[in-house]
């Protein structure tokens, strides 16, 4: 299946078999550029974990922050699936006092951060074949507060 991005277990025939019985879920590391006062900078988020688990289960991402001031930012959990558009999952404020999810996981999912060692997470729980999709966590780079979408 072209563009299909399969965790660290499983081959792509083992995906397609299990569906929908299992859930794929997978975090991808990017990277964020913005300029600022014309000169570049290059934020780096990385994601990890995921792989192949059954309905029902739980799974935890994280999402470590380089090269940038961690503590300063909201941070923005977005999932998008083969073939959809990208979908809002949550965000939680630079100290935690604000989060907010999606709708398609609000009574599911737990975001929570540690500034101090730059790391976000994100736990789901109770997974659904339709929570396989590739996960990204992001930071803003406009200046002001970002709300929930």
């Amino acid at each position: 299946m072209p563009g299909l991005h399969v965790p660290r277990k499983g081959t792509p025939e083992r995906l397609v078999n299990c569906l929908p019985l299992c859930v794929c879920v997978c975090a991808l590391p990017c990277s964020l550029h913005f300029l600022s006062t014309g000169v570049q900078a290059q934020m780096r988020l990385v994601e990890a974990g995921g792989g192949l688990k059954a309905p029902g289960e739980s799974i935890r991402l994280s999402c470590h922050g380089y090269d940038f001031t961690f503590k300063d930012y909201y941070l923005l959990w977005y999932r998008q699936a083969l073939g959809a558009t990208l979908e809002w999952v949550a965000i939680i404020s630079d100290d935690s006092s604000y989060i907010r999810y999606g709708t398609a996981v609000e009574s599911r999912a737990t975001v929570f951060r540690d500034s101090s060692q730059t790391v976000a997470s994100l736990a789901l729980h109770v997974l659904r074949p339709q929570d396989s999709a590739r996960y990204f966590c992001a930071v803003p780079t406009v200046t002001g507060k970002p709300s929930a979408p």
